[in-house]
C-alpha cells in the first residue's frame, strides 16, 4: 500500500525511492492530475452555462456527439472504481487530506469549481444516483472538452488497470450508470423533435 499512497496521494509528482509500477497505467493517472490546477471560489466562475454537453460549432446535435460514448464508457469504468476515484480527485483539489485512499460518494449532488492547467473553468460534481461527472463551460472549445474526456476515460483506464495490479478490491457497482443510459435515452428522444439545448446541466 505504500507504494499506492506514494504515487497517489495528491499530485504525485514527488520521486519515491521504492520501486515505480508499471509506467503505462501510472502515466495516464499522473497525466490526468497534472491537468487539474486548483479549485476556484464558485463566485469567480464566469456567468456562462456548465453542463456535461452543450452545442458548439462542430457538435451541434446530441444525437451524434463523440461525447456519448466517452461519458458510455467513463460510466463502465467508474461503477466499480469510484471510492479510489473520488478520493483521488478529491485529493487533487485538497478537499481532503493524502491518507484518504478510497471515499464515499455523497448522498446530495456536491459540486466543486475548479481550474485546469490551462485556466478553463470545470465543474466537478459528484453523487450516489449519478455518479462522477465534469461539467463544461459553453465557452470551452469542443477540442478542448473531448482531449479533456479523452485524457480522463485513459485516467479512469489508469485506475482500473493499477488496481487490479495491487489486488484492491473493486467497488460495488451502486447504479450510476443507469441514469446515465436513461438520460441519453429520453435526451435522444427529446432531439429528435428540436434540437436540445444542454444535457447535464448545472445550475449555478
Amino acid at each position: 500500500m505504500s507504494i499506492f499512497k506514494n504515487l497517489f496521494g495528491g499530485k504525485a509528482k514527488q520521486k519515491t525511492d521504492e520501486p515505480e509500477l508499471d509506467g503505462s497505467a501510472g502515466n495516464l493517472i499522473v497525466k490526468f492530475q497534472n491537468i487539474i490546477s486548483h479549485e476556484i471560489n464558485w463566485d469567480d466562475l464566469n456567468d456562462v452555462e456548465f453542463a456535461m454537453w452543450l452545442p458548439s460549432e462542430t457538435d451541434n446535435r446530441f444525437s451524434n456527439s463523440e461525447i456519448i460514448g466517452k461519458w458510455t464508457e467513463i460510466f463502465n469504468l467508474t461503477s466499480n472504481y469510484w471510492s479510489y476515484i473520488t478520493a483521488d480527485l478529491l485529493k487533487l483539489l485538497q478537499v481532503i487530506g493524502d491518507d484518504e485512499m478510497r471515499m464515499a460518494l455523497p448522498e446530495e449532488n456536491t459540486t466543486y469549481a475548479l481550474l485546469t492547467n490551462q485556466n478553463e473553468q470545470i465543474i466537478l460534481s459528484i453523487s450516489v444516483e449519478k455518479g462522477i461527472r465534469f461539467h463544461f463551460a459553453s465557452t470551452t472549445s469542443f477540442e478542448y472538452r473531448m482531449n479533456f474526456m479523452n485524457d480522463f476515460l485513459n485516467y479512469c483506464k489508469g485506475w482500473k488497470s493499477l488496481l487490479t495490479k495491487l489486488n484492491e478490491p473493486p467497488d460495488e457497482n451502486i447504479g450510476f450508470s443507469q441514469w446515465w443510459e436513461l438520460t441519453v435515452k429520453a435526451s435522444k428522444m427529446a432531439d429528435v423533435n428540436e434540437p436540445i439545448l444542454a444535457v447535464g446541466k448545472i445550475i449555478k
